[in-house]
């Protein structure tokens, strides 16, 4: 409207002026009370010019009077096109080819944009019909000033009046103005006001200074401001402003806006908090006038504040598309993007929740309501992106921090209630998700891509499960490539997760968010400061703690800096954090299989219990094989070399291999326990028994000092004594023992056999014969075996005999 105004009102007046005065010197017709003179050039008319009277004067000067102009447009694209100037006054002077309009000056200029109309070209009627039947004709531009001077030589018409035009519901308002004719170039001086209804809409322009080309179809305005107020029945009209130090409209040729540049200060501003700043701007047009294209550069910084919610948005460069109806569809953020959301909780209890992201690049996907509002479908974020979200953590008294990060974001979202729930974010290169209570770290989970999807949290309660803040809990969360777990305080599980820092390991990670448990497969590892587990998958409960795992299990355990390490093979595992209890499980054809430093263990099952520091093996419910294996390794008393139970000699490193049906150790009783049939393999020969028992001697050595146990939960020290029980039977080299209870102390290297009044203790020997009595006592330190006949009380006298066997 500005330029049709700049362009066509002063354009075609000026253009006027400064032919009047040559052609009045050469073609004027003069009549007393009227004149008309027309100009026609190759066969079209450019202009008429129609007065009701004209004076001159001794000093060669004309009046002009009731002077009605109407000049035709030329060129192909113009030649419909028809203004009509007109005034009561002028004045001429030829010889110094000045022009001056004395009083006011009308034009009716039409719009640029109709060229529909073909204007008969003949003669032009009175003044007043012009006038009034411009005034009807909306697609007339009408502008009026005064003190208009034309300089001919100079080529200039200038003003320093006012200047006023109406447009289609527009007024508009400037003082002063000055024309150059040979450059096309208008300037209006200052104080440049338009306002009026446009689409219905209250608007208002603003500036200090304008000036325009018409050859290069351009606007430039210092310190433009417009103003838009969209009132839409309501209340509370929105109100919208957007301003420049300098603006810069280029025009098509038919006069309407292409593109827009906004210079030095741009701000875009809205009523209802919104706000919109950069150093340059610049908007492309459709030819329906409405934006196809925005881009912002130089530190683009956004910001919206109302009563419960508060964003900001800072980037180096950004850049939107609109659709048909100007409505904004996608927005692209460059160079340290920087977007962050605030707002407080509508639930009862409560509390602020945000959200920040932060990236290289962001672009926004926007949709469109059925009320024509925009609202956020996706946002996609490359280059070192971080989302992150803030809110009330399950206790409700801290603040929970989590963050997604990855070289690519994409986050998608779904229109609820009003407002855009976040339902989807996909991380790819370098992705990981890290979450805080407080300022504490609490767990950390990063991969090669991750997929997170939302849902909201239940109404009135806090998230039990992982969140994202803002009400968004997550539902299931997928990571792949590279995994790698890094937990705090909470552990993974009772048997090797249970410091201060646990890690995990895995080519693929799955959580879900309605029960809260975690599932990592592929080349599973679980570490700590204690130890490290090897599976191909692991199960583990967010809630509990507690984890199980499944296929080629393998653990190394060290219970002290200076303990061995412990060694342990299985199929599968339980681990229990609360109860502190770790159960491995083997298969049919490879039971689980336990070692450290001399000590194995091979068993169905194999369970350790850090509450109570005991190590239980045991064999199948159903089965009756002694599927336990144990092996013991030690050094016989006194450095020296041993003999055997039987009379052999023994080496120096005795290595015993124990099958029974269970086995038990306990760290508070000191005791390796066998049960369920026994079955002890030496170098001396093969004992059968129903139970045994090893007695250990504490770590240290001392006897008396059993409280002061490692607390290891695996055997550890020198045997004291072992008790075998039950059906006793003993076989070495041909020879064999029978009885009910044999003891071995290994402080004096003496074995009792014992039997019961029915069965006693007895040796057969092939050579040697029987030997038997009620208590027979090999000594390991000499060659004697010792055997006492006293009754069972042990009140009578008390017969021995005492015999030696050579070794052979």
């Amino acid at each position: 409207m500005i330029a049709t105004f700049l362009v066509f009102a002063h354009y075609r007046a000026h253009r006027f002026l400064a032919e009047l005065p040559r052609k009045l010197g050469a073609d004027i017709r003069q009549e007393t009370n009227s004149f008309t003179w027309s100009q026609t050039v190759k066969g079209r008319t450019v202009f008429t010019v129609h007065a009701a009277k004209a004076i001159q004067h001794k000093d060669g000067k004309y009046i002009l009077h009731d002077v009605g102009i109407t000049v035709y447009g030329r060129g192909e694209e113009q030649q419909n096109r028809t203004d009509h100037i007109y005034g009561k006054e002028f004045e001429l002077d030829q010889g110094e080819g000045v022009v001056r309009a004395l009083g006011e000056v009308h034009l009716d200029l039409q719009a640029p944009a109709d060229t529909s109309s073909t204007v008969s070209k003949q003669k032009a009627p009175e003044i007043a019909d012009i006038h009034e039947k411009d005034m009807k004709d909306p697609r007339m531009i009408h502008v009026k000033t005064s003190g208009l001077v034309y300089l001919q030589k100079l080529g200039v018409a200038a003003t320093d009046q006012p200047i006023e035009f109406e447009y289609n519901g527009l007024t508009g308002h400037a003082i002063g103005a000055d024309y150059n004719t040979d450059s096309g170039v208008l300037l209006l001086h200052s104080a440049i006001q338009v306002s009026g209804l446009e689409h219905g809409k209250p608007v208002a322009l603003t500036a200090t200074r304008g000036e325009l080309n018409r050859s290069d179809r351009k606007v430039v305005l210092t310190q433009a401001r417009f103003v838009t107020i969209d009132s839409d029945g309501k209340q509370n009209a929105l109100r919208q402003t957007v301003e420049a130090q300098l603006a810069t409209a280029f025009l098509r040729k038919d006069g309407s806006t292409e593109r827009l540049l906004g210079e030095r200060g741009v701000i875009i501003a809205s009523s209802d908090g919104s706000k919109i700043s950069s150093q340059r701007g610049e908007v492309l047009l459709g030819e329906s006038s409405k934006p196809d294209s925005v881009v912002l550069t130089g530190s683009v910084h956004y910001s919206a504040v109302d009563v419960s919610h508060q964003a900001s948005a800072d980037a180096a460069e950004a850049r939107g598309t609109f659709d048909s109806q100007g409505r904004l569809t996608r927005a692209v953020f460059n160079g340290s993007v920087h977007l962050l959301e605030h707002s407080v909780s509508a639930q009862p209890s409560g509390g602020t929740t945000g959200r920040e992201l932060r990236a290289d690049k962001v672009a926004l996907a926007l949709g469109v309501t059925p009320e024509n509002k925009t609202w956020l479908q996706e946002v996609n974020a490359n280059g070192n992106a971080r989302f992150q979200s803030t809110g009330l953590g399950k206790k409700g008294n801290e603040t929970e921090t989590n963050s997604i990060k990855g070289e690519a974001l994409t986050a998608r979202f779904r229109r609820e209630d009003g407002q855009s729930r976040l339902i989807e974010i996909k991380s790819d290169g370098a992705a990981a998700l890290e979450q805080r209570n407080g300022q504490q770290l609490d767990q950390t989970a990063s991969g090669d891509s991750l997929d997170v999807t939302f849902q909201p949290s239940q109404t009135g309660s806090r998230s039990t499960g992982l969140s994202l803040g803002g009400g968004d809990e997550i539902k299931n969360a997928l990571l792949q490539g590279h995994v790698i777990l890094v937990r705090g305080a909470q552990p993974h599980g009772a048997m090797v997760a249970n410091s201060e820092n646990d890690r995990a390991s895995s080519q693929r990670a799955t959580y879900d968010g309605r029960t809260q448990r975690m599932l990592l497969i592929g080349a599973v590892e679980l570490q700590n400061a204690d130890g490290t587990l090897w599976a191909d998958r692991v199960e583990m409960d967010q809630r509990s703690g507690d984890a199980s795992a499944e296929g080629s299990i393998k653990v190394n355990y060290r219970q002290n800096n200076t303990a061995e390490l412990l060694h342990v093979l299985a199929e599968q595992a339980d681990l229990k954090k609360s109860s502190d209890i770790a159960t491995f499980y083997g298969s049919a054809s490879r039971p689980a299989r336990l070692w450290q430093g001399a000590f194995q263990l091979q068993a169905p099952s194999l369970q350790f219990d850090r509450h109570k520091h005991t190590l239980t093996a045991r064999s199948e419910a159903r089965s009756t094989a002694m599927a336990v294996h144990t092996v013991l390794v030690s050094s016989p008393a006194h450095g020296e070399e041993g003999h055997g139970l039987l009379g052999n000699s023994t080496p120096k490193i005795t290595v015993v291999r124990i099958a029974s049906h269970e086995m038990v150790y306990s760290d508070e009783t000191r005791t390796l326990r066998f049960t369920g049939k026994v079955r002890v393999e030496s170098a001396d020969g093969v004992m059968l028994g129903q139970q045994a028992t090893a007695y250990f001697l504490p770590a240290q050595g001392k006897r008396d000092d059993m409280s002061k146990s490692q607390n290891s939960g695996l055997p550890s020290g020198a045997v004291d004594r072992v008790v075998i029980e039950g059906d006793l039977q003993i076989q070495q080299q041909g020879r064999r023992a029978t009885g009910e209870r044999l003891v071995y102390t290994t402080s004096d290297g003496v074995y009792v056999l014992t039997g019961t009044e029915q069965q006693p203790p007895k040796v057969i020997d092939p050579i040697q014969g029987v030997v038997t009595g009620r208590e027979l006592r090999f000594r390991q330190q000499d060659e004697s075996v010792v055997i006492s006949n006293g009754d069972q009380e042990r009140n009578g006298p008390r017969v021995r005999t005492e015999t030696r066997v050579k070794r052979k």
